[in-house]
């Protein structure tokens, strides 16, 4: 995903269906005082677990997935104690590999949400015994186009 602030946020948002709340903690800060850039790969990868429940009910007990690429652009500080929303979505699937792209904003005090970070996460299926990639289980594969409707467009 290609960050262009032109597009209005609501815009950006159109194909994603997930929204995870995310608490900021105090040990999230740095000495800036606002959320520190390498927390955001956690915020991530925290919304991504509960993503792939929801989407998929990946069976993490038999079906492994390595991080194998992340990128982010950051837009807007996010302190504590400020609420983050995380919207997650499956933008491509591969023989081996799922790429995520993330969205988090911030609520005001309105209700509305100011945009703070966008990114993206190549993860690929990986068989722990072997120590080598994997083709995608199928059960996922089809989970995930169910559940995203955008992907068989």
């Amino acid at each position: 995903m290609k960050f262009d602030k032109t597009i209005p946020l609501q815009e950006l948002l159109k194909n994603f269906k997930f929204k995870k709340r995310v608490d900021t903690r105090w040990s999230d800060m740095d000495e800036m005082h606002h959320v520190n850039n390498a927390v955001y790969l956690t915020y991530f990868e925290q919304a991504r677990v509960f993503y792939f429940h929801e989407a998929c009910q990946w069976d993490w007990k038999n079906d492994g997935a390595i991080l194998a690429a992340a990128n982010l652009t950051y837009v807007a500080p996010l302190s504590f104690p400020e609420i983050a929303y995380i919207y997650v979505r499956t933008s491509h699937l591969g023989t081996k590999s799922i790429e995520l792209e993330y969205v988090i904003v911030r609520e005001n005090e309105d209700g509305t949400e100011t945009l703070i970070n966008i990114g993206t996460t190549t993860m690929v299926s990986f068989d722990y015994q072997t120590r080598k990639s994997s083709v995608l289980p199928e059960y996922i594969r089809e989970r995930l186009l169910a559940y995203e409707p955008s992907l068989q467009q």
